[in-house]
């Protein structure tokens, strides 16, 4: 918790530090070195890396469960499925490895195999995501609106652009400790040190990239992202922030009902791409390539075989989003990223750009 406090507070100075130029002076004072829509996606990158590392290590048993589930019934070849409860039990009930060797944890602890790569992988690859989502939409939203009209349909095709942009930059850096995650989850190795020497010894790089794998992690988190932070910004500007400002103060479970239910969204609606995902990086050598993966998945089990895992996935998702917004809101206030705070001016509440450009205009007027 102290290394938590104290990364967070480094980071923190140092992008502070960055946005002021440096070292203090005149000239620094009056000019930023970063632009503000820069230093906003960086501040955004932050908070979202960090309320991620929160959000990994209170349910990552879920994500064990469900990927334990699509893992079973891929080794089957779609013959018998693996119920909640018998997943659960399976991974609870692990002990030696393959070797001979024994697991750091063991029962319980199970439930938490791949956390530490997972908060290490996740941290920098989420903060690497929304920080691009945000300096994306603060550049496509505002030119939009002046090309085609300022609407709720230009707003929401922004929002679905900069998701992709911001998500197809992320996704090749996911898909290593994806890989390992998962190969961990389903208990091939017992460790994470081990499962990278064992992955690198049998076929080097290529063990952490297998086939399909950059697309089918492509494919299923660019319409995960569209559809959940469509959602998202959509519930928070008609049902959020229209409250909060009523009120003059944040919302926290506001923040967290409309992440809950923006993250179920997109979970479900994508659910079919992470079970071809997952048969994908856990067992590469079974699939030529996305397609034939969709084709298998399909004759081995039908429609349904695409739903498999969709209970513990939402189990996993809709709480996880909910305490991902939650932080991240709460991390966008502490760095003071555009639009976070909710304060008053001339006993109005505004948000904190709203406040900035009023002024702004108020310093104008005076001169």
């Amino acid at each position: 918790m102290i290394a938590f406090h104290s990364l967070r507070t480094l980071l923190t100075l140092c992008i502070l530090w960055f946005a002021h130029g440096g070292p203090s002076s005149p000239s620094s004072r009056r000019r930023p070195l970063l632009g503000t829509k820069l230093l906003d996606g960086l501040r955004n990158g932050l908070a979202s890396g960090l309320a991620a590392g929160c959000v990994k290590t209170c349910l990552q048993p879920f994500d064990t469960v469900k990927t334990v589930q699509q893992h079973h019934r891929a080794a089957t070849g779609g013959t018998s499925a693996l119920g909640l409860v018998d997943a659960a039990r399976q991974v609870l009930a692990r002990g030696a490895d393959g070797t001979g060797g024994r697991r750091i944890l063991g029962g319980a602890g199970n439930l938490y195999a791949g956390l530490g790569v997972t908060v290490v992988g996740s941290m920098p690859s989420v903060g690497l995501y929304f920080g691009v989502y945000s300096y994306c939409k603060q550049r496509i939203g505002p030119a939009a609106a002046r090309r085609f009209g300022d609407s709720t349909a230009v707003a929401v095709l922004s929002q679905a652009v900069s998701a992709i942009i911001g998500n197809t930059v992320a996704s090749c850096s996911r898909v290593p400790y994806e890989v390992v995650k998962q190969k961990l989850q389903t208990g091939l190795y017992p460790s994470t040190l081990v499962a990278i020497r064992s992955m690198a010894a049998s076929s080097g790089i290529r063990a952490f990239f297998p086939t399909g794998g950059i697309a089918a992690q492509m494919a299923r988190d660019i319409p995960y992202a569209v559809f959940t932070l469509v959602s998202y910004e959509y519930l928070r500007r008609t049902w959020v922030r229209p409250a909060e400002i009523r009120s003059g103060h944040v919302s926290p479970w506001r923040n967290m009902v409309t992440g809950g239910l923006a993250g179920g969204i997109g979970s479900f609606l994508t659910n079919p791409m992470d079970v071809v995902k997952t048969r994908l990086q856990t067992d590469p050598e079974m699939y030529k390539n996305v397609l034939n993966c969709f084709r298998m998945t399909y004759e081995g089990g039908g429609a349904a075989a695409f739903l498999r895992g969709a209970t513990p996935r939402l189990m996993h998702k809709i709480p996880a989003n909910a305490v991902f917004f939650l932080w991240y809101e709460f991390f966008r206030r502490v760095l003071n990223c555009d639009g976070a705070r909710v304060g008053k001016i001339s006993g109005r509440s505004v948000t904190v750009s709203e406040a900035t450009q009023e002024r702004s205009s108020a310093g104008r007027g005076a001169l």
